[in-house]
């Protein structure tokens, strides 16, 4: 079956459609009897946070991951055992979370490979690749369709970041497929690179059916036709974007448009952050670029700021910082914060609760096995300790409030180098334990190492986020810290 000996698709049909697929591994269950249908003209969204399944339903999707159950429909025909080269022949494009292009190779190059993979010429082996007309004429088409007609004869790896996007997407339109499946395709972009790409997605919606997993909720809202939202492998709403509630999400923290002033001082400029249950996110930029304001202003501390902050849901844009941590926001602040005349104990007490949804995993034992040094100086008064040893309670005084979120601002600054390693490992014991974490540290190497994702501020602005993976080691990221 390919796309043109496979009659049109009945109007109000869906081209591509999957009937509660699920797939199992072992007993822990990725997706639970999902169902999606793609359709011509339409941008259908999945969006959830991280873990939630989407790139393995994508997986399944693409034949790369067969499903445990459920079936797979492509115009109307059972493909739920096909594989995916089967899949990919018969018009099922798709992109990646982390770039799969060739660098060596020019975009055109690049481009010509992926409409050989689709028309394979077994016999004109010995041919030029450059006198297959078809490869040439669909690679030059996708180049131009993919904004990169300027760059063409540049290699893929001297590319923008947003260009190797953009790059990755030309390839699948190299190989003419009526579905496209696009894993984060804004992963990494800053703000124009952004702009492009949405008017790229929009353009291609005409003759494709596009399903499309991303981060960026302004981005989905603003695109998608259909949302589907999934939490912990299963559907938990789907609709158009007027009928989905963003809180379905699950973010923990979502502001959006933030401003701040420290006085005249203008800090901030219309931030956008998000952090969701159980992720880690590093907020990475230079000094004086606005780190510790967006903090503040998220926690309530900055009188002066605007733009819409809401904390589980809850509108907070106005709130104070009391509300922020009843609701199950931590902070362990670069002062340390610490009650310098109390003892060990009476800091630690003093903050114990239990948690927003009830919880008390983090009490007071807990907290002296993850911080021996501490239970050996319980007597002692807070500016008794050593600068390690205040940052040990400083954090073990926010664990204590059993939060949703903690948030750590330059928690390993000043510190001796084997009590920087210790304070990343209780870092990770908390990522661990499911509670989502924010991180700010001068040690940018070790934040891309610890975090899911990363946001990058330049003079108060946000330039540049995405996932950690994809970012870490890039030129852009260098660029940006002054590495």
């Amino acid at each position: 079956m390919t796309p043109s000996s496979t009659p049109a698709v009945p109007a109000g049909t869906a081209l591509f459609e999957a009937r509660s697929v699920s797939k199992r591994f072992g007993a822990l269950v990725a997706v639970d009897r999902v169902s999606v249908a793609l359709h011509t003209g339409e941008i259908h969204a999945v969006i959830g946070t991280n873990g939630a399944g989407k790139s393995t339903l994508i997986n399944l999707l693409s034949g790369e991951l067969p499903p445990s159950d459920g079936q797979l429909l492509l115009q109307g025909r059972d493909v739920t055992r096909w594989s995916q080269p089967h899949l990919a022949h018969a018009g099922i494009g798709r992109s990646y979370q982390r770039n799969n292009i060739f660098l060596p190779l020019s975009v055109f190059e690049n481009c010509r490979l992926a409409a050989q993979a689709r028309t394979p010429r077994p016999w004109a082996f010995w041919e030029s690749a450059q006198g297959c007309r078809t490869s040439v004429q669909r690679a030059q088409a996708a180049i131009e369709r993919a904004g990169l007609a300027a760059v063409a004869k540049r290699t893929a790896a001297s590319l923008s970041h947003g260009q190797k996007r953009q790059l990755e997407i030309a390839m699948c339109l190299a190989t003419q497929p009526t579905v496209l499946l696009l894993d984060e395709p804004l992963a990494g972009m800053g703000p124009e690179e952004s702009q492009r790409m949405l008017a790229l997605l929009l353009e291609l919606k005409t003759g494709h059916a596009l399903l499309l997993v991303e981060h960026d909720m302004d981005a989905v809202f603003a695109v998608a036709d259909r949302i589907t939202v999934m939490v912990n492998g299963a559907v938990i709403a789907s609709g158009a974007p007027d009928e989905v509630d963003r809180s379905t999400t699950e973010w923990l923290i979502d502001a959006r448009g933030v401003q701040a002033w420290y006085g005249s001082s203008h800090i901030l400029h219309g931030i956008d952050f998000q952090l969701a249950r159980g992720e880690t996110v590093g907020l990475l930029g230079r000094n004086g670029m606005g780190k510790s304001t967006l903090i503040r202003s998220l926690l309530g501390h900055v009188k002066q700021r605007q733009g819409e902050i809401r904390i589980v849901g809850k509108d907070l844009s106005r709130g104070s910082p009391h509300e922020v941590a009843k609701l199950g926001i931590a902070y362990v602040p670069e002062g340390r914060g610490i009650f310098p005349t109390l003892t060990v104990r009476e800091n630690l007490i003093m903050t114990e609760r239990a948690g927003s949804r009830g919880q008390r995993e983090w009490d007071f034992d807990r907290v002296m096995k993850t911080f021996p040094r501490l239970a050996e100086r319980l007597g002692n008064l807070g500016s008794q300790l050593s600068g390690g040893e205040q940052q040990m309670l400083s954090i073990g005084r926010a664990l204590m409030t059993n939060p949703d979120a903690i948030i750590l601002d330059e928690a390993t600054e000043g510190l001796a180098p084997m009590i920087v390693a210790e304070i990343w490992r209780v870092i990770g014991q908390i990522r661990a334990s499911g509670i989502a974490t924010l991180v700010v540290d001068r040690d940018y190497r070790k934040v891309c190492t610890e975090s899911d994702r990363l946001v990058v501020l330049q003079k108060g602005r946000r330039v540049l986020a995405g996932p950690s993976a994809e970012l870490r080691g890039s030129a852009e990221l260098a660029g940006y810290l002054g590495v």
